[in-house]
Protein backbone atom coordinates (compact mmCIF):
# COMPACT_ATOMS: atom_id res chain seq x y z
CA UNK A 1 0.00 0.00 0.00
CA UNK A 2 0.91 3.61 -0.99
CA UNK A 3 1.16 5.37 2.35
CA UNK A 4 0.31 8.91 0.52
CA UNK A 5 0.90 12.01 2.61
CA UNK A 6 2.24 10.69 5.39
CA UNK A 7 3.41 14.18 6.72
CA UNK A 8 2.22 17.84 6.80
CA UNK A 9 3.05 19.93 3.81
CA UNK A 10 5.38 21.76 6.29
CA UNK A 11 6.34 19.19 7.61
CA UNK A 12 7.24 17.45 4.51
CA UNK A 13 8.85 20.89 3.05
CA UNK A 14 10.58 21.06 6.29
CA UNK A 15 13.22 17.92 5.73
CA UNK A 16 16.25 18.81 4.42
CA UNK A 17 16.53 16.86 1.48
CA UNK A 18 16.98 17.97 -2.25
CA UNK A 19 13.69 17.64 -4.92
CA UNK A 20 13.02 18.75 -7.79
CA UNK A 21 12.24 22.27 -6.96
CA UNK A 22 15.34 22.91 -5.05
CA UNK A 23 17.48 21.32 -8.79
CA UNK A 24 15.67 23.56 -10.84
CA UNK A 25 16.27 26.70 -8.13
CA UNK A 26 20.12 25.50 -8.44
CA UNK A 27 19.89 25.39 -12.35
CA UNK A 28 18.77 28.62 -12.57
CA UNK A 29 20.18 30.85 -9.30
CA UNK A 30 23.12 29.20 -7.53
CA UNK A 31 22.87 32.07 -5.43
CA UNK A 32 19.43 31.51 -4.24
CA UNK A 33 19.71 28.08 -3.79
CA UNK A 34 22.64 28.34 -1.52
CA UNK A 35 21.04 30.89 0.83
CA UNK A 36 17.51 29.02 0.54
CA UNK A 37 18.73 25.86 0.46
CA UNK A 38 22.39 25.56 2.08
CA UNK A 39 22.43 28.16 4.59
CA UNK A 40 18.69 27.26 5.16
CA UNK A 41 17.59 31.24 4.96
CA UNK A 42 13.79 31.14 5.26
CA UNK A 43 12.67 32.91 2.31
CA UNK A 44 8.80 33.86 0.85
CA UNK A 45 7.50 32.42 -2.74
CA UNK A 46 6.26 35.50 -4.01
CA UNK A 47 2.29 35.14 -4.90
CA UNK A 48 1.50 34.65 -8.18
CA UNK A 49 -2.05 34.64 -8.98
CA UNK A 50 -2.28 31.08 -11.40
CA UNK A 51 0.03 29.40 -9.07
CA UNK A 52 -2.74 30.48 -6.31
CA UNK A 53 -5.79 29.00 -8.10
CA UNK A 54 -3.69 25.97 -8.70
CA UNK A 55 -2.82 25.59 -5.26
CA UNK A 56 -6.54 25.82 -4.55
CA UNK A 57 -7.63 23.33 -7.10
CA UNK A 58 -4.82 21.13 -6.01
CA UNK A 59 -6.37 21.32 -2.92
CA UNK A 60 -10.09 21.08 -3.47
CA UNK A 61 -9.08 17.94 -6.02
CA UNK A 62 -7.09 15.73 -3.96
CA UNK A 63 -7.27 17.09 -0.57
CA UNK A 64 -10.47 19.05 0.30
CA UNK A 65 -10.18 18.53 4.09
CA UNK A 66 -6.65 20.50 4.21
CA UNK A 67 -8.30 23.36 2.69
CA UNK A 68 -8.51 25.42 6.45
CA UNK A 69 -5.10 24.67 6.74
CA UNK A 70 -3.52 26.50 3.63
CA UNK A 71 -6.21 29.69 3.33
CA UNK A 72 -7.62 31.99 4.68
CA UNK A 73 -10.57 33.90 3.45
CA UNK A 74 -10.70 37.03 2.63
CA UNK A 75 -13.42 39.28 4.15
CA UNK A 76 -13.14 41.42 0.41
CA UNK A 77 -14.71 39.74 -2.38
CA UNK A 78 -11.78 40.18 -4.79
CA UNK A 79 -8.26 40.94 -4.66
CA UNK A 80 -6.49 44.21 -6.03
CA UNK A 81 -5.30 44.04 -9.38
CA UNK A 82 -2.85 45.98 -11.48
CA UNK A 83 -0.54 48.11 -10.10
CA UNK A 84 -2.17 48.57 -7.01
CA UNK A 85 -2.05 44.76 -6.46
CA UNK A 86 2.15 45.23 -6.99
CA UNK A 87 2.05 48.43 -4.60
CA UNK A 88 0.35 46.24 -1.69
CA UNK A 89 2.61 43.12 -2.30
CA UNK A 90 5.70 45.40 -2.25
CA UNK A 91 4.05 47.74 0.78
CA UNK A 92 4.20 44.22 2.98
CA UNK A 93 7.62 42.88 1.65
CA UNK A 94 8.91 46.14 2.99
CA UNK A 95 7.28 46.52 5.86
CA UNK A 96 7.88 43.43 6.76
CA UNK A 97 11.96 44.01 6.82
CA UNK A 98 11.12 47.83 8.13
CA UNK A 99 9.96 49.70 10.94
CA UNK A 100 9.42 52.65 9.56
CA UNK A 101 5.84 52.71 7.79
CA UNK A 102 6.68 55.89 5.91
CA UNK A 103 9.94 54.49 4.29
CA UNK A 104 8.33 51.42 3.39
CA UNK A 105 5.14 53.39 1.49
CA UNK A 106 8.03 55.23 -0.63
CA UNK A 107 9.26 51.59 -1.59
CA UNK A 108 6.72 50.39 -2.22
CA UNK A 109 5.62 53.33 -4.41
CA UNK A 110 8.18 52.77 -6.64
CA UNK A 111 8.31 49.62 -6.75
CA UNK A 112 4.67 49.48 -8.12
CA UNK A 113 5.22 50.96 -11.06
CA UNK A 114 2.31 53.67 -10.90
CA UNK A 115 2.40 56.69 -12.96
CA UNK A 116 0.13 58.64 -10.35
CA UNK A 117 1.65 60.85 -7.70
CA UNK A 118 2.24 58.85 -4.56
CA UNK A 119 -0.52 61.35 -2.40
CA UNK A 120 -2.62 60.00 -5.38
CA UNK A 121 -1.92 56.44 -4.50
CA UNK A 122 -2.24 56.34 -1.20
CA UNK A 123 -5.77 58.18 -1.29
CA UNK A 124 -6.80 55.11 -3.46
CA UNK A 125 -5.17 52.96 -0.82
CA UNK A 126 -6.41 54.05 2.45
CA UNK A 127 -9.62 53.09 2.97
CA UNK A 128 -10.48 50.83 0.76
CA UNK A 129 -10.44 46.84 0.02
CA UNK A 130 -6.94 47.42 -1.12
CA UNK A 131 -5.69 48.36 2.41
CA UNK A 132 -7.88 45.47 4.08
CA UNK A 133 -6.46 42.96 1.93
CA UNK A 134 -2.68 44.36 2.99
CA UNK A 135 -3.46 44.19 6.58
CA UNK A 136 -4.80 40.58 6.17
CA UNK A 137 -1.94 39.31 4.29
CA UNK A 138 0.54 41.00 7.19
CA UNK A 139 -1.54 39.15 9.83
CA UNK A 140 -2.02 35.51 8.20
CA UNK A 141 1.21 35.04 5.78
CA UNK A 142 3.69 34.00 8.25
CA UNK A 143 0.92 31.44 9.99
CA UNK A 144 1.59 29.98 6.50
CA UNK A 145 -1.73 30.39 5.11
CA UNK A 146 -2.68 32.09 1.94
CA UNK A 147 -4.86 34.68 1.69
CA UNK A 148 -7.64 34.32 -0.83
CA UNK A 149 -11.17 35.61 -1.83
CA UNK A 150 -14.83 34.59 -2.53
CA UNK A 151 -14.01 34.77 -6.18
CA UNK A 152 -10.45 32.77 -5.93
CA UNK A 153 -12.71 30.25 -4.51
CA UNK A 154 -15.88 30.17 -7.10
CA UNK A 155 -13.03 30.06 -9.73
CA UNK A 156 -11.31 27.32 -8.46
CA UNK A 157 -14.54 25.46 -7.87
CA UNK A 158 -15.06 26.00 -11.42
CA UNK A 159 -12.14 24.64 -12.31
CA UNK A 160 -12.54 21.35 -10.57
CA UNK A 161 -15.85 21.00 -11.84
CA UNK A 162 -14.84 20.89 -15.69
CA UNK A 163 -12.01 18.67 -14.77
CA UNK A 164 -14.13 15.81 -13.01
CA UNK A 165 -16.74 16.17 -15.80
CA UNK A 166 -14.69 17.33 -19.20
CA UNK A 167 -14.43 14.54 -21.36
CA UNK A 168 -10.38 14.65 -21.63
CA UNK A 169 -9.69 14.45 -18.29
CA UNK A 170 -12.94 13.04 -16.65
CA UNK A 171 -12.18 9.38 -16.34
CA UNK A 172 -8.49 10.84 -14.83
CA UNK A 173 -10.09 13.08 -12.05
CA UNK A 174 -12.33 10.70 -10.86
CA UNK A 175 -10.70 7.47 -10.99
CA UNK A 176 -10.43 6.11 -7.09
CA UNK A 177 -9.39 3.20 -6.17
CA UNK A 178 -11.06 -0.28 -6.41
CA UNK A 179 -10.29 -3.71 -7.40
CA UNK A 180 -8.23 -3.05 -10.67
CA UNK A 181 -6.42 0.03 -9.07
CA UNK A 182 -4.56 1.47 -6.47
CA UNK A 183 -4.99 5.28 -6.58
CA UNK A 184 -3.39 7.81 -3.92
CA UNK A 185 -3.08 11.50 -3.96
CA UNK A 186 0.20 13.45 -2.40
CA UNK A 187 2.22 10.46 -2.33
CA UNK A 188 5.71 11.63 -0.28
CA UNK A 189 8.57 9.65 -1.36
CA UNK A 190 12.10 10.24 0.53
CA UNK A 191 15.30 9.31 0.60
CA UNK A 192 15.79 7.95 -3.08
CA UNK A 193 18.97 7.99 -4.98
CA UNK A 194 19.71 9.84 -8.40
CA UNK A 195 24.02 9.53 -9.14
CA UNK A 196 24.78 9.65 -5.58
CA UNK A 197 22.36 12.48 -4.63
CA UNK A 198 19.46 11.30 -2.21
CA UNK A 199 16.31 13.13 -3.25
CA UNK A 200 12.41 13.69 -1.97
CA UNK A 201 9.46 14.21 -4.04
CA UNK A 202 5.48 14.63 -3.42
CA UNK A 203 3.69 13.37 -6.43
CA UNK A 204 -0.11 14.82 -7.16
CA UNK A 205 -1.10 11.70 -7.92
CA UNK A 206 0.07 7.84 -8.56
CA UNK A 207 -1.58 5.34 -10.00
CA UNK A 208 -1.08 1.75 -9.83
CA UNK A 209 -3.08 -0.59 -12.63
CA UNK A 210 -2.83 -4.18 -11.42
CA UNK A 211 -4.44 -5.03 -14.82
CA UNK A 212 -1.99 -3.86 -17.16
CA UNK A 213 0.67 -4.17 -14.34
CA UNK A 214 1.83 -0.45 -14.82
CA UNK A 215 2.90 2.80 -12.21
CA UNK A 216 2.50 6.09 -13.34
CA UNK A 217 2.34 9.79 -11.79
CA UNK A 218 0.24 12.67 -12.57
CA UNK A 219 1.38 15.83 -12.09
CA UNK A 220 -2.02 18.76 -11.89
CA UNK A 221 -0.39 22.51 -13.42
CA UNK A 222 -2.77 25.47 -13.22
CA UNK A 223 -1.82 28.25 -16.04
CA UNK A 224 -2.51 30.78 -17.82
CA UNK A 225 -1.87 29.13 -21.23
CA UNK A 226 -2.94 25.62 -21.86
CA UNK A 227 -1.53 24.84 -25.06
CA UNK A 228 1.15 27.12 -24.86
CA UNK A 229 1.94 24.58 -21.61
CA UNK A 230 5.40 23.42 -23.55
CA UNK A 231 7.30 26.45 -23.99
CA UNK A 232 5.80 28.79 -21.64
CA UNK A 233 5.66 26.50 -18.62
CA UNK A 234 7.88 23.19 -19.58
CA UNK A 235 10.44 24.37 -20.80
CA UNK A 236 10.38 28.40 -19.01
CA UNK A 237 9.77 26.54 -15.18
CA UNK A 238 12.00 23.52 -16.68
CA UNK A 239 9.43 21.07 -15.51
CA UNK A 240 11.74 18.40 -17.35
CA UNK A 241 13.42 18.11 -13.93
CA UNK A 242 10.25 17.34 -12.12
CA UNK A 243 9.28 14.62 -14.55
CA UNK A 244 12.81 13.05 -14.70
CA UNK A 245 12.78 12.94 -10.51
CA UNK A 246 9.02 11.63 -10.72
CA UNK A 247 9.53 8.79 -12.70
CA UNK A 248 12.56 7.74 -10.26
CA UNK A 249 10.39 8.34 -7.30
CA UNK A 250 8.17 6.09 -8.75
CA UNK A 251 10.61 3.35 -9.47
CA UNK A 252 11.08 3.63 -5.79
CA UNK A 253 7.60 3.07 -4.86
CA UNK A 254 8.14 -0.05 -7.10
CA UNK A 255 10.49 -1.09 -4.89
CA UNK A 256 8.76 -1.01 -1.77
CA UNK A 257 5.33 -2.59 -3.06
CA UNK A 258 7.92 -5.22 -4.59
CA UNK A 259 6.07 -4.77 -7.67
CA UNK A 260 8.85 -7.08 -9.77
CA UNK A 261 7.02 -7.04 -13.17
CA UNK A 262 5.21 -3.68 -12.89
CA UNK A 263 6.33 -1.52 -16.07
CA UNK A 264 6.94 2.17 -14.30
CA UNK A 265 5.08 5.27 -17.35
CA UNK A 266 6.56 8.62 -18.21
CA UNK A 267 4.51 10.95 -15.42
CA UNK A 268 1.86 13.02 -17.45
CA UNK A 269 0.65 16.53 -16.93
CA UNK A 270 -3.08 17.34 -16.23
CA UNK A 271 -3.18 21.09 -17.52
CA UNK A 272 -5.75 22.98 -16.60
CA UNK A 273 -6.90 26.82 -17.20
CA UNK A 274 -6.51 29.37 -14.24
CA UNK A 275 -9.33 31.34 -15.54
CA UNK A 276 -11.21 28.30 -16.44
CA UNK A 277 -11.73 28.87 -20.19
CA UNK A 278 -9.73 27.01 -22.48
CA UNK A 279 -10.39 22.74 -21.94
CA UNK A 280 -7.59 21.24 -19.75
CA UNK A 281 -5.08 18.94 -21.32
CA UNK A 282 -3.13 15.88 -20.56
CA UNK A 283 0.10 16.46 -21.68
CA UNK A 284 2.23 13.18 -22.05
CA UNK A 285 6.21 12.24 -22.03
CA UNK A 286 7.49 9.52 -24.17
CA UNK A 287 11.33 7.99 -23.96
CA UNK A 288 12.96 10.92 -26.25
CA UNK A 289 11.63 13.51 -23.45
CA UNK A 290 12.60 11.73 -20.71
CA UNK A 291 16.54 11.01 -22.15
CA UNK A 292 16.49 14.92 -22.96
CA UNK A 293 15.39 15.67 -19.16
CA UNK A 294 18.18 13.32 -18.10
CA UNK A 295 21.10 14.36 -20.42
CA UNK A 296 20.16 17.86 -21.58
CA UNK A 297 18.97 18.92 -24.71
CA UNK A 298 18.67 22.17 -26.57
CA UNK A 299 15.15 24.18 -27.85
CA UNK A 300 15.28 27.29 -30.61
CA UNK A 301 18.69 27.46 -29.83
CA UNK A 302 18.70 27.80 -26.20
CA UNK A 303 20.54 25.12 -24.00
CA UNK A 304 18.50 23.52 -20.97
CA UNK A 305 20.69 21.26 -18.53
CA UNK A 306 19.51 17.76 -18.14
CA UNK A 307 19.15 15.92 -14.38
CA UNK A 308 22.78 14.25 -14.99
CA UNK A 309 24.88 17.60 -15.43
CA UNK A 310 22.62 19.67 -12.56
CA UNK A 311 23.16 16.50 -9.99
CA UNK A 312 26.86 16.63 -11.20
CA UNK A 313 27.36 20.24 -10.70
CA UNK A 314 24.97 20.34 -7.52
CA UNK A 315 27.74 17.74 -6.00
CA UNK A 316 30.71 19.56 -7.11
CA UNK A 317 29.66 22.74 -5.57
CA UNK A 318 28.48 21.13 -2.04
CA UNK A 319 31.85 19.24 -1.82
CA UNK A 320 33.96 22.04 -2.28
CA UNK A 321 31.32 24.73 -0.68
CA UNK A 322 31.93 26.62 -4.19
CA UNK A 323 28.72 28.89 -5.09
CA UNK A 324 29.97 31.70 -6.96
CA UNK A 325 31.22 30.13 -10.42
CA UNK A 326 30.20 27.07 -12.36
CA UNK A 327 31.76 23.52 -11.90
CA UNK A 328 32.20 24.17 -16.21
CA UNK A 329 34.17 27.52 -15.47
CA UNK A 330 36.39 26.62 -12.50
CA UNK A 331 37.74 23.52 -14.71
CA UNK A 332 38.14 25.93 -17.60
CA UNK A 333 39.98 28.05 -15.34
CA UNK A 334 37.46 31.00 -16.09
CA UNK A 335 38.08 30.89 -19.68
CA UNK A 336 34.70 30.78 -21.37
CA UNK A 337 34.04 31.09 -25.24
CA UNK A 338 31.61 34.19 -25.87
CA UNK A 339 28.76 31.47 -27.21
CA UNK A 340 29.05 29.43 -24.40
Amino acid sequence: MIQGKTKTEAEYRAIIMDSSSSLKEFSVDRRKYYKRYYLGEKQEEEENKAATIGRIVETLLLEPTEFDKRFYMSSIASAPTGNMLLFVEALYKHSKNSDDFTEAVKNAYKDSGYKWTMDKVLEKFNGSDAEIYFKEIKEVRNKNLTVITADDVENAERIVQELKSNEITAELCNLETNDRFLVQNQVQVEDYDIDGLKLKSMMDKVIVDHKKKTIQCIDLKCVWAVESFYEEYYLYRRAYIQAYLYKEACREIKEQLELEYYEVLNPMFLVCDSINYYHPLIYTLNSDDMDDAYNGFEHKSRKYPGVKQIIADLKWARENNVWTISRTNMLNGGYVNIKG
